[in-house]
């Protein structure tokens, strides 16, 4: 990543199954994506931004269990969405970034990565949210990261150097 990081920034990784928010010193950068899709929120004026690393598609019905709720996407979207509401963000006025959904295995039979794009996709338009960048699909893992302080999304695909996604 060719970003001039000073070192009071730091980078936060999220990893399947956690909802994360950032602050101006901040990087937020998913954990490797395979079939995972992962959400990015970004506030420009407070500089707060959030990502949702979600690994399966629908809802959870293990609502009591954090570790296994936050893996669906429902339950990632809900929790990343009440998380900026303490910082007092409403979730309906930011447009999201996605990115993941890749069919690593390459295997025609597996739709995984599909339900849970799709899913993630559903959700966001039933809630009405908005979409500002999508990078979806194709065969190889995935990253995306969020640099707080500018609002530049950035993502990779397999062993590519990052690459700008968008600027908030």
């Amino acid at each position: 990543m060719k970003t001039g990081k000073t070192a009071a920034e730091h980078t936060i990784y999220v990893a399947s199954g956690e909802v994360v928010i950032g602050r101006e010193s901040d990087w937020l950068r998913s954990t490797p994506l395979g079939s995972c899709v992962a959400i990015v929120a970004y506030d420009v004026e407070k500089r707060i931004g959030g990502m949702a690393h979600v690994m399966l598609p629908g809802k959870s019905l293990l609502v009591n269990n954090p570790i296994i709720r936050l893996k669906y996407a429902f339950d990632a979207i809900e929790y990343l969405a009440e998380l900026l509401e303490t910082q007092g963000i409403a979730i309906k006025r930011l447009p999201l970034c996605i990115v993941g959904g890749a069919n690593v295995l390459k295997n025609g039979s597996d739709t995984i990565a599909l339900e849970v794009a799709n899913s993630v996709l559903k959700i966001i338009a039933d809630k009405q949210l908005k979409v500002y960048a999508v990078f979806l699909g194709g065969f190889e893992r995935h990253t995306v990261s969020l640099e707080v302080k500018t609002g530049t999304v950035y993502y990779t695909t397999g062993n590519e150097p990052d690459k700008v996604l968008s600027i908030y």
